[in-house]
């Protein structure tokens, strides 16, 4: 876990320069950081400078990083896509989800793919925390 950290630590203190110099932005819009979501939840955002957005889906309580559905962009750069956190069955003791969007990412992602730490992208939104509702 103390690896974990130290490397989303150095990801982030080496993306900020290359972000801020490709002049684009990604953000997340809803939900926002804090609210209690449902399995199916929409998130949307804007970006500008990129034309693919990813969202990444990280359990607090677990070591992965769940791949989800690619976004739709139009063309005022706003961004929308339809994730799960967690699963359809009660969570048990899975509650806190951590959700990123990335776009252009360093290497290949697909929908579904599991990953040992947040990929990296061209450009990084804020990382926001929800809460997962009992079904």
């Amino acid at each position: 876990m103390r690896k974990v950290i130290i490397l989303t630590l150095i990801q982030i203190a080496c993306l900020l320069p290359m972000q801020r110099a490709f002049g684009g932005s990604l953000t997340i819009d809803t939900p926002s950081d804090g609210q209690n979501v449902t399995w199916r939840t929409e998130v949307k955002g804007s970006v500008a400078g990129a034309r693919n957005v990813w969202v990444i889906v990280h359990a607090m309580e677990r070591s992965d990083y769940w791949v989800q559905p690619k976004a739709t962009i139009n063309k005022k750069g706003q961004w929308q896509a339809g994730i799960y956190i967690g699963n359809e069955t009660d969570t048990a003791n899975i509650r806190d989800f951590e959700i990123k969007a990335i776009s252009s990412p360093t290497e290949k992602i697909a929908e579904g793919q599991v990953l040992d730490i947040w990929p990296v992208g061209k450009l990084n939104s804020n990382v926001i925390k929800v809460f997962r509702n009992k079904p």
